[in-house]
């Protein structure tokens, strides 16, 4: 009896500590469960990205809509220009968004998560479907952002990367580009400087650059293009303002230059005032969108040539026929009188009335640097308020296998310049004097020819 008695009271304890047991593993099961089910992702937002016709973004800076029209993301309204690729970035991040954790659930005080006044996203398909995400402050760790959606009390985190390209700024949302476009796309130009217009010049329908102010003459491409390439690599650094009542703060009440530029879609104008310091070293300058009014500062060396004059995107040669147009050049410049005779089709060359045809490569190779000398005289000036007067000194006429003649010469200025004119009439540009001495220039050149004419002729 007692031994039953003690084999029934150690059948209840197993019972119990069993029990007890199996409630335990329970217990930490559904704490396993719970943590299991708060560290999985949930898909918070899933929709086509491509498909996306219009974001709005409200945060505590005010409420921007953006449109996707025409392949680009622009503003709904007129106050900046919106950065197509942060608006890209917002839509990519958002159309496939999955939480990194759920933090808490049935949640009435948002204020610790920043989701009691959060930056809201609502993105629209073409469909008409409305998707819509709150962001709010980052976690103590910075490891990633709270997040929920509208109507909801799950408070989730989502990746940093997301979070922090949701809660894109107002400065975020600008387009920092000067102007947003590739360089082969623009089709007017032009530059002030202190009040006074350097060039302004057009792409015309040949694929041609042409200076039409201050003067008109055909622009040289190669310099153009290097110019509009760092036009449009050219970015602000950050905004400062918005239409600002006094623009003498920045120099913009008198802007030191003004860039205008303008494609078949778009066009800008912009306005670089005072450097944003008065230390010698100081490398920044303001600047504005005269459109919006958005002022800026800048690198300024990031426009490299602000300070050039328009030589710089003039042409830099007066007459420089292709060789193989040419018949004849008659050179008359002090102390050089020469013929020139050419048919480069079939090789024949004569100076003076010497055929050089078959005095070999060292005479031919002469005969053409003279001939280049000629043609590839350079400009040292502009001076479109000049009126030259007085008698040609030097002249250059060129007949061409067309049987048209055009004759280039050059009227004493000054002790030192030139001006020149073309058929009669002046090209309100000015050469050098000591440009006819320099070596491999006209008169040197010619020399050399004469030398080897001479040593072939032995």
């Amino acid at each position: 009896m007692k031994q039953g008695k003690i084999i029934a009271l150690l059948a209840g304890a197993v019972v119990l500590l069993t029990g007890g047991y199996l409630a335990l593993r329970l217990k930490n099961a559904e704490k396993t469960k719970q943590k299991q089910e708060q560290e999985a992702p949930v898909s918070l937002i899933s929709f086509d990205g491509d498909a996306t016709a219009s974001l709005t973004v409200k945060n505590e800076e005010g409420t921007f809509r953006f449109l996707f029209q025409n392949q680009t993301w622009v503003l709904d309204g007129d106050e900046f220009t919106a950065n197509p690729y942060t608006v890209s970035a917002i839509c990519s991040y958002m159309c496939n968004l999955s939480s990194v954790k759920t933090i808490a659930r049935d949640v009435t005080d948002l204020s610790p998560y920043g989701l009691s006044d959060p930056v809201e996203l609502t993105a629209v398909t073409d469909s008409g479907d409305s998707y819509q995400l709150l962001v709010g402050n980052p976690t103590p760790t910075n490891e990633s952002y709270y997040a929920m959606l509208p109507g909801t009390t799950t408070v989730y985190t989502i990746d940093y990367t997301s979070g922090s390209v949701f809660r894109a700024n107002k400065n975020t949302l600008k387009n920092r580009y000067l102007l947003d476009a590739y360089s082969t796309e623009i089709t007017e130009f032009s530059l002030e400087r202190d009040g006074k217009l350097i060039y302004s010049m057009t792409h015309d329908a040949a694929m041609q650059w042409i200076i039409n102010q201050p003067i008109q003459w055909q622009g040289y491409t190669s310099n153009i293009n290097e110019i509009l390439d760092t036009f449009v690599r050219a970015t602000a650094t950050a905004f400062v303002d918005n239409n600002p009542s006094d623009l003498s703060q920045y120099g913009l009440d008198q802007p030191s230059y003004r860039i205008h530029a303008k494609t078949d879609a778009k066009e800008t104008t912009i306005l670089l005032g005072k450097m944003v310091s008065n230390a010698e070293n100081e490398v920044s300058i303001y600047g504005m969108f005269q459109e919006s009014g958005q002022v800026f500062y800048m690198t300024k060396a990031a426009l490299n040539f602000l300070d050039d004059d328009l030589l710089s995107v003039a042409y830099p040669y007066v007459y420089n026929p292709d060789a193989s147009t040419v018949k004849q050049l008659v050179v008359d410049c002090n102390d050089v009188q020469a013929t020139l005779e050419l048919d480069t089709l079939n090789k024949k060359y004569s100076c003076n009335g010497v055929d050089i045809s078959d005095m070999g490569d060292e005479v031919t190779q002469a005969f053409q640097n003279f001939y280049q000398a000629v043609a590839t005289m350079g400009l040292s000036q502009v001076d479109p308020d000049a009126k030259p007067e007085g008698e040609a000194a030097i002249s250059f006429t060129y007949t061409l296998q067309s049987g048209e003649v055009n004759r280039v010469e050059l009227i004493p200025a000054s002790d030192t310049t030139y001006w020149i004119m073309k058929n009669g009439t002046y090209t309100n540009f000015m050469t050098r004097k000591k440009i006819l001495n320099v070596t491999g220039g006209i008169i040197s050149s010619y020399e050399t020819l004469q030398k080897k004419i001479q040593e072939a002729s032995k």
